[in-house]
């Protein structure tokens, strides 16, 4: 073999690895957050809850009821990407407080929940779909006024399975993103610097071939959110936000019907609207699912 096939066989080898691992890292976050925050910091009875996929798994979660007991109006809380309920909590945990029973679950592979890997969306349309089925076979009088608050990979779950759910009157979608694609090329983009062409675009063949199905990578919420309608939805962008930008969150808000509204909180970066806005930010979302879950009696 010449210097030069062998070099070529090198490069060609060398790609072929590094597009496999880029593959392995959607599947595997590599700073995925460890459970460190539970309602007992907050001073918050719950239940511990698991159900089960359709797929098999056994995820795990909490039931936190509202402080009235009779109060009917809840909410379901989808975590982002690496992230874990409790992350999620620590943003939320004002909304019981606001009077909301609130179901938090740990999405496949994440926090204590079963499963190997985690695919931004496809796979965990099927964890929301178990969610929804615990609600109504275990707290069916609180099904009936459901909310859904999504953030970043949980924003574009809910977008994505919510259509199938009459059930569930209002969504707040905080950092969705519009395109699979496209926020995998931002991802790589942010932290590694690498180019879509060739790098992303054969690590996104190999995660089809490694999660067995060429759907994986277009199944992206612009296909959905249409859908969304006629359920109210508030979109929530932070203007500093590099992975899920405002201009990317605007144009999924483009795609949805009416009734929607949009709010870009200036200085946020992603996953801190909560702590830029304060106040304000629980002033908002909590008065959103006030009005409209109130209609859903």
């Amino acid at each position: 073999m010449t210097p030069w096939a062998l070099s070529l066989l090198v490069l060609v080898v060398t790609v072929v690895f590094f597009c496999y691992w880029g593959a392995g890292v959607i599947l595997h976050p590599p700073a995925m957050s460890r459970l460190t925050v539970f309602p007992e910091q907050f001073g918050l009875p719950h239940e511990r809850i698991q159900f089960k996929t359709s797929d098999g798994l056994t995820l795990k979660g909490w039931w936190i009821a509202a402080p009235e007991p009779a109060e009917r109006r809840t909410l379901l809380l989808c975590h982002g990407w690496g992230d874990n309920k409790g992350e999620l909590l620590r943003e939320t945990a004002f909304l019981h407080e606001a009077g909301f029973n609130l179901l938090y679950f740990d999405s496949r592979s994440h926090g204590d929940s079963e499963g190997e890997i985690t695919t931004i969306g496809y796979l965990e349309t099927l964890d929301f779909e178990a969610a929804i089925r615990f609600l109504a076979q275990a707290k069916p009088d609180h099904a009936r006024r459901l909310g859904v608050f999504g953030f970043s990979m949980g924003a574009a779950v809910a977008c994505m399975a919510v259509p199938k759910h009459p059930e569930v009157k209002a969504v707040v979608l905080e950092s969705p993103f519009t395109d699979y694609r496209r926020v995998v090329r931002q991802y790589a983009w942010n932290h590694f610097h690498l180019p879509y062409f060739p790098l992303v675009k054969l690590s996104l063949l190999f995660l089809r071939a490694r999660v067995g199905t060429s759907k994986v990578d277009s199944y992206s919420p612009r296909r959905f959110v249409s859908e969304l309608s006629p359920r109210p939805v508030l979109m929530i962008a932070g203007s500093e936000d590099i992975l899920m930008p405002e201009w990317d969150v605007r144009a999924l808000f483009a795609l949805a019907k009416e009734p929607k509204s949009l709010w870009v909180i200036h200085g946020a970066s992603h996953g801190k609207c909560r702590q830029v806005a304060g106040l304000e930010y629980e002033a908002r979302v909590a008065g959103f699912f006030r009005r409209h879950l109130a209609a859903a009696a």
